[in-house]
């Protein structure tokens, strides 16, 4: 049977986090349909969700509720929505999330919805309370329902660049990395290519999720690197050119990667063009059909993208610092290819 779940997103991004969940619920549910897509707060109807794995694999999402009512974030459409719940008697504690702008603040909505489950004869225990309702208020709506599941934010901390054995300047960070691993789709056990893999940032993230990893790099000192970066996990690493990859056509079930631009970088052609589109050539031969490549520039390419076989299925840029602006590129080698 369906349910309905709300994912609180987080606000790094400006579409990269909906994007993740989406992709993560079209490989780990039965079935689902979106429901609303709020300011920072995804609606979804799904059967079948495997929350451990999603749970497990999120960046970009800081819980998922199981959803008890929506009404209007007003006074009296949140008594009647509580009034309405056929809550179990047991104490009780609310806390509640405004993302965006909103008529009501978050302490205020604790305290009317604990106020009206107190008139209802529900018992309040702030510290270790029997039951936790969440709220989430966005865009004038507010959503009720039970944390379903809170994705561990901390271990992406942890892995911050520099606190890694190698670093190198100017990667992604690990949680635009995860994200990007799946919104490339890609399931455990699979393999997941990344042609300009410098220091393995994408490779860690996607090895962490039991996805398999082989990264390409034309830069021997960072290639030495990586390993050290990846030790221990499954992946494999190989020096070489991303325009000539040394894989057999349609062998690979995903390609994430972040391209050279806005950091020092070994470029061994005649232009940034010629590197972007004979690599992007090769992405597609190694690619099995059907099958997505995530791919970040810094700037949109996606004429050069579709020459070399592809379709667009998403673009998503965000201005990193003043200088430079980032572009997601989520392409797909058609089936039929």
């Amino acid at each position: 049977m369906a349910k309905l779940y709300a994912f609180e997103l987080s606000g790094e991004h400006p579409t990269v986090p909906r994007s993740e969940a989406l992709s993560l619920l079209r490989i780990h549910a039965g079935s689902f349909r979106e429901v609303a897509g709020r300011e920072r707060c995804l609606l979804v109807e799904a059967d079948n969700l495997d929350l451990g794995v999603i749970e497990q694999r999120l960046a970009m999402t800081h819980r998922i509720l199981e959803v008890l009512t929506v009404c209007d974030a007003e006074p009296e459409s949140v008594e009647q929505a509580l009034r309405s719940l056929d809550l179990p008697r047991r104490s009780y504690r609310v806390r509640a999330s405004r993302l965006g702008e909103c008529a009501i603040k978050s302490h205020d909505l604790e305290r009317l919805a604990g106020g009206v489950l107190h008139a209802m004869g529900y018992r309040a225990e702030l510290e270790n309370p029997e039951m936790d309702i969440r709220a989430i208020i966005s865009c004038n709506k507010v959503v009720f329902g039970y944390e379903a599941a809170k994705p561990d934010r901390g271990g992406f901390e942890r892995r911050r660049p520099h606190l890694k054995p190698f670093f190198y300047p100017g990667v992604l960070m690990p949680r635009m990395a995860r994200a990007l691993v799946n919104i490339s789709m890609s399931r455990p056990g699979e393999l997941l290519l990344d042609p300009f893999s410098g220091t393995a940032g994408i490779l860690v993230e996607a090895c962490l999720i039991g996805i398999r990893g082989v990264g390409v790099d034309v830069q021997e000192k960072l290639n030495r690197g990586a390993r050290a970066n990846l030790e221990g996990m499954e992946a494999d690493l190989v020096i070489g050119d991303a325009r000539s990859l040394p894989f057999k056509n349609s062998s690979v079930d995903a390609v994430v990667t972040d391209t050279p631009y806005g950091r020092s970088a070994v470029i061994k052609a005649r232009s940034k063009d010629e590197i972007l589109s004979r690599s992007f050539e090769e992405i597609h031969r190694v690619l099995r059909a059907g099958r997505r490549a995530v791919i970040v520039t810094d700037r949109p390419v996606e004429n050069m993208l579709r020459s070399n076989g592809f379709r667009i299925a998403e673009l998503h840029s965000d201005r990193v610092h003043r200088s430079l602006t980032r572009y997601v590129h989520v392409c797909e080698k058609p089936a039929d290819f």
